[in-house]
């Protein structure tokens, strides 16, 4: 009998990864891909232990904790501060006591920025492989100044040398991830699991959100912070000018604010509604259009849960995603990032059903083809190799 998920011990027999992960953000995307990620491994023998801060947990993340449990996942909750602290230090001794009490592990992996930088450290103390999923490389970000990119790029090639594995989600993301330094770098795109919908699920959700008749309903889903660009958003959806529509801003963040008094400003009232947070699968239904205009991502899930339920993309370009939506035809993307070009291409979408039907069905195929199923087993294969010893006997992180 031999555990496919596993490495050989002295009797050549299989035994369960045994994996420790790091979360500091404990919501949004990052939370997603933990919850399902995990899931997917734990049910094809990986043990897993995840210790997760609850300071930035949504509420999604939380109502999934008690169904990893149920499945085996050890999960343990452990303050972590997003930016660096003074505390850092003590958790770190606090992880490692959890590791000698709980290990051996074969490895630990660290999620997002500050999950990974204390995975690397863990790692070089314990003396296993530490694997990075960054879930956006901040460098990307067009906002950084001189000095904070300097800072966190020269924090990324100081942990990089630690890193048996970096995982980036998208091209671009692998492409910065080098950049900095990371010598080995895998790209697994998420994938996720979503059973396409019926017109009576579709109907059900307009209608438990108050979309009438011919309402025309696009919807923007991220948090409202500078890298969303909500912002952008109200000012594309002020200038497309078409009657019976309305725009639903699901999320909340430091720009609900400016976003309030942007839509009083554009003479919006009564056609923009303010959701606040809510699951994405539960509004992008009731949706004819979903708007896009973060100002750079790896490849978000929202985008993702949109394709699998068939709901057209209009997006503001952006780097590295702009053109892969492009290349693969997976939404209209406009030329440039004023309102009026978004509210153009916009306006273009919705004047052309046989634009929105084509891009409705690439979407669907290319969730379909990618899927839940295929991010779990190449990630699962890619730990395979971090813990299989070499033809020598010997492991290669040793």
């Amino acid at each position: 009998m031999a555990n496919a998920s596993g490495r050989p011990n002295k009797a050549g027999i299989l035994s369960p990864v045994r994996a420790f992960w790091i979360l500091e953000a404990s919501g949004g995307g990052t939370g997603r891909h933990v919850l399902d990620l995990a899931l997917g491994l734990a049910e094809r023998g990986v043990e897993v232990h995840l210790a997760y801060s609850p300071l930035r947990m949504d509420a999604i993340f939380a109502q999934g904790l008690p169904l990893l449990e149920s499945r085996g996942v050890r999960t343990w909750p452990i303050p972590l501060r997003r930016s660096p602290h003074p505390s850092d230090l003590g958790a770190l001794f606090r992880l490692l006591a959890y590791a000698r009490r709980e290990g051996p592990f074969h490895l630990v992996h660290g999620h997002s920025s500050k999950g990974g930088a204390l995975a690397r450290l863990l790692g070089r103390l314990l003396g296993i492989p530490a694997v990075y999923t960054p879930h956006g490389v901040v460098t990307l970000s067009p906002f950084l100044s001189p000095w904070e990119r300097a800072i966190y790029g020269g924090a990324e090639r100081l942990l990089a040398p630690l890193t048996a594995l970096a995982l980036a989600v998208s091209p671009w993301e692998g492409e910065a991830l080098r950049t900095l330094g990371y010598r080995r770098v895998a790209v697994v795109e998420n994938g996720i699991a979503l059973p396409p919908l019926t017109p009576e699920e579709r109907a059900s959700a307009r209608t438990a959100l108050g979309i009438t008749g011919d309402t025309v309903a696009m919807g923007f889903v991220g948090r409202l912070d500078q890298q969303k660009d909500p912002l952008l958003a109200l000012r594309a959806f002020a200038q497309l000018g078409l009657p019976q529509t309305r725009l639903l801003l699901v999320g909340s963040g430091p720009l609900d604010p400016a976003c309030r008094e942007e839509v009083r400003a554009l003479g919006l009232e009564g056609k923009v509604a303010f959701l606040g947070e809510r699951e994405a699968r539960e509004v992008l239904p009731a949706l004819d259009l979903l708007l896009f205009t973060s100002a750079y991502e790896g490849l978000p899930y929202v985008l993702l849960e949109a394709l699998a339920l068939e709901v057209p993309v209009v997006a503001a370009p952006l780097p590295g995603l702009g053109d892969w939506l492009q290349e693969k035809g997976l939404a209209q993307v406009a030329p440039s990032r004023e309102p009026a070009a978004l509210a153009k291409a916009m306006a273009g979408l919705l004047e052309n059903p046989a634009l929105a039907d084509a891009l409705r069905q690439r979407g669907r195929a290319w969730v379909e083809g990618q899927g839940l199923e295929g991010m779990v087993e190449k990630i699962l294969a890619l730990y395979q190799e971090l813990v299989h010893p070499t033809k020598a006997g010997k492991s290669p992180w040793a």
